[in-house]
């Protein structure tokens, strides 16, 4: 097992694991925080559970760490199971400085999917906390997060990406028609319509025909003012985790994912209802593996991503295209990622060791970085 060398050695390693949060993926949140909670190891971590309420409050909730700990084989439980949801105690609330008051911290789990938890908005908040978190920073949260940029900053470095085109949703009742005919000159149907800062294939359409696109666009609109419209792809959808050595901070990849979706692509329900059947390794080419595995080991790279990540990739007879990276992939029963480190040899709660271990290696290369008259903590902190 990879080590972790704690701030003390008098006591366990403290570790707060947010969930939650007032995203459309919040449900999603809940159920990786669930899963993580009840796989960190109690002989070397003591856990303080932190639901982020839809409002935004910081809830300590202990009373989770008395659930029945998640089955031995993650396949035994479907994905997507349905958990009791979290309640939202708003009375019993409290502002983040006081949670962090109630004892010592010494790294956060991070388990909130989609904005405010992904795009780099906790960790900023976390970063003047002086706490160290799992995942990647401030910069490649919110570039990773947000398409538009971080698909144009993977084809300014040369790697392969879909065609698309972008709306702006300021301007969709005045071009409605013009925007219409460029998209069939330029991409033709079948087309993909997707809000630019979204996980979990939320508010992603397949439109078919021209008739279909103004619907599509209004439901990419409802989670954020840029839409973007990409080209359909055949062939096979694949993912490809990425775990950083947390030793020497080496990122390296997992075992690539094929990924046949029950319907007509990768939806929400296929992702946590079971509607898919996800192979590892795929059934691909060694050649076209280590393919996906390069360029997926580039956009993480290229993205600045840290401590791990999921990238989403297409293969279309023998080109892979790069589609997103995930900076903090699902961690349910039947998450991509756990699967694909189970392939690699390494149980969950061994992945999960990994993610801290990296965290705190890369705390103490800040710290040793850290400008004279910088400080560890701000006042009021641990």
């Amino acid at each position: 097992m990879t080590s972790v060398p704690p701030r003390s050695s008098r006591r366990r390693l403290r570790v707060a694991v947010l969930f939650g949060g007032p995203s459309a993926e919040r449900q999603v949140s809940l159920w990786s925080g669930e899963r993580v909670l009840g796989s960190l190891d109690p002989a070397t971590y003591d856990a303080l559970p932190v639901e982020i309420t839809a409002e935004g409050k910081w809830l300590p909730r202990p009373d989770l760490l008395k659930l029945p700990a998640p089955a031995p084989d993650p396949s035994a439980a479907p994905a997507g199971r349905a958990l009791s949801p979290v309640p939202s105690l708003g009375a019993a609330s409290h502002h983040i400085d006081e949670v962090v008051r109630e004892g010592e911290i010494d790294v956060v789990f991070v388990a909130l999917h989609g904005p405010y938890g992904e795009d780099g908005t906790v960790q900023g908040l976390l970063e003047l906390l002086g706490l160290p978190y799992t995942g990647s920073g401030v910069l490649a949260s919110a570039l990773a997060m947000d398409k538009l940029r971080s698909r144009q900053v993977l084809q300014a470095s040369g790697l392969p990406v879909p065609a698309w085109i972008l709306l702006d949703g300021e301007r969709w009742p005045a071009v409605r028609e013009e925007f219409a005919a460029r998209v069939a000159r330029d991409l033709g149907y079948p087309c993909v319509v997707k809000p630019n800062a979204q996980g979990s294939s939320i508010g992603v359409t397949i439109v078919r025909e021209e008739s279909a696109l103004d619907a599509a666009v209004e439901e990419a609109l409802a989670y954020g003012n840029v839409v973007l419209v990409e080209e359909y792809l055949r062939g096979t959808e694949l993912t490809c985790g990425i775990l950083e050595d947390a030793d020497t901070g080496v990122p390296q990849a997992l075992p690539v994912i094929e990924i046949v979706p029950k319907r007509e692509f990768f939806t929400y329900e296929a992702k946590y209802q079971g509607a898919s059947e996800e192979i590892c390794p795929a059934r691909i080419s060694g050649a076209a593996a280590a393919k996906a595995q390069d360029l997926a080991l580039r956009a993480h790279q290229v993205l600045g991503c840290e401590g791990f990540s999921r990238v989403d990739l297409f293969l279309s007879g023998t080109d892979v295209v790069v589609l997103e990276v995930n900076t903090i992939p699902g961690l349910t029963e039947g998450s991509l990622i756990p699967l694909a480190a189970r392939a690699a040899g390494i149980e969950y709660a061994e992945l999960l060791h990994r993610m801290i271990a990296a965290a705190l290696r890369r705390d103490r290369a800040r710290r040793r970085t850290r400008p004279a008259g910088g400080h560890d903590r701000p006042a009021g902190g641990t």
